[in-house]
């Protein structure tokens, strides 16, 4: 039986999940992809003591990309279409989402234990210049003015 993909009743287009599958692989394509840059830029900025923003996001995006595989896997299933790119996908897209997810838990960590420490130290460092900075401003001040 040859699948025209249009709906034998009405004669309009059935849905086969095409698109939701191509958009679920691309997504978990770049998912997986970025992930590496994505996790070493998670992991120095919880080091200087950013937050877990970017790990969460990518997670999200990982997680989206899953999503929609299965659902383009699942209407193509009902259609009867081919299913591949959705498949790859949804395969692309759980490994990306368990690196995402070891990614958030290791930001978690590195925030935990040296973030705090990171933050402290650029705030002494921050300080330690104002007041040198302040110092030399002064004794140029003095020396201006003794020279007038």
């Amino acid at each position: 039986m040859e699948n025209t993909n249009t709906d034998q009743n009405s004669g309009a287009p059935v849905n086969t999940g095409k698109g939701l599958g191509v958009a679920g692989f691309v997504i978990s394509l770049v998912a997986l992809v970025l992930w590496v840059f994505i996790a070493g830029a998670a992991v120095i900025s919880a080091a200087l003591g950013g937050g877990m923003g970017l790990a969460i996001f990518w997670l999200i995006v990982s997680l989206l990309g899953t999503v929609l595989s299965i659902m383009g896997m699942m209407k193509a299933s009902k259609a009867k279409a081919k299913k591949g790119l959705a498949i790859t996908g949804m395969i692309l897209g759980i490994v990306a989402t368990a690196l995402s997810l070891r990614t958030v838990m290791a930001v978690n960590e590195v925030h935990a234990t040296v973030g705090d420490k990171a933050t402290d130290a650029l705030k002494d460092l921050g300080k330690m210049m104002g007041d040198s900075l302040t110092k030399q401003m002064n004794q140029a001040v003095d020396s201006l003015t003794k020279h007038q």
